[in-house]
């Protein structure tokens, strides 16, 4: 897997306890009321007067602006968009929503991705080569202090429901954890190189059985299969990827991210 277990997280690890369901039921206004009074919390009005957004044009990036715009109103948002090479362009929805919601809208083209690369590498000090975060903070310094995004919202809203469908096709009710975290893992096939005992050798020091011992906890307890799927999810991509890296990316450019 491409998430290291053994960094120190800045938000607080789950266990099956903190997913148990509750008797009350959270309504969307109860959620949103949530998500509003951290934005209140996270700046100060009084000093704060303009900031930053990672606008990806995708649900969890448009529902932060939206909140933004509809909290505080008098604030000045800038919304930045990354459009690479030779892929997929979602600049032009996210233009349309930084529009809609009148929000100053900033474009950045990446013409080499790998020209930067090695840079993002050596102030995340790990192997990752998704650093379209560093793109983002690099044009916001000149923009704003703060910066929001809507990373994350896939881990607690339960965003990903393609892999959500695939594995629940792969296990069923007398599925071992074992062979629920084997479907879990061929779920995400881009966290995790198949063939790198062949490609690095030993000296990757890579295990397999090391991998089912750190999950081993997120799927042997009592939650439902895809219960057990929103618990890993937590505690491997939100804590150990988007966390550590925009946190480092945000401190090297002196960027508080909201």
């Amino acid at each position: 897997m491409r998430y290291d277990p053994s960094i120190i997280p800045n938000l607080p690890r789950k266990t099956s306890k903190h997913f148990k369901p509750s008797p009350k039921e959270h309504s969307v206004e109860f959620i949103e009321k949530t998500i509003v009074n951290t934005l209140r919390k996270k700046l100060d009005i009084s000093s704060v007067k303009k900031i930053c957004i990672a606008l990806s044009g995708g649900i969890d990036s448009t529902l932060v602006l939206t909140l933004i715009k509809k909290t505080i109103p008098d604030l000045r948002v800038d919304a930045i968009s990354i459009k690479f090479a030779d892929s997929i362009d979602e600049t032009e929805s996210a233009s349309k929503i930084a529009a809609e919601l009148d929000t100053n809208h900033h474009i950045v083209y990446v013409d080499n991705y790998l020209r930067e690369l090695p840079k993002a590498i050596s102030i995340i000090k790990l192997p990752f080569w998704d650093l379209h975060w560093y793109h983002v903070v690099k044009k916001s310094q000149s923009l704003a202090k703060h910066l929001a995004s809507g990373d994350g919202g896939d881990e607690l809203f339960g965003g990903y429901t393609f892999r959500y469908k695939k594995f629940l096709s792969l296990i069923d009710t007398n599925s071992t954890p074992l062979e629920k975290i084997r479907a879990y893992l061929s779920c995400h096939e881009r966290d995790h190189v198949p063939d790198q005992e062949e490609v690095f050798g030993k000296k990757a020091r890579f295990s397999w059985e090391c991998i089912y011992k750190t999950l081993f906890s997120y799927f042997d307890n009592k939650l439902s299969p895809i219960e057990q799927v929103f618990l890993a999810d937590y505690n491997g991509k939100l804590l150990y990827n988007f966390s550590p890296l925009n946190e480092r990316i945000s401190n090297h450019f002196d960027t508080q991210s909201v």
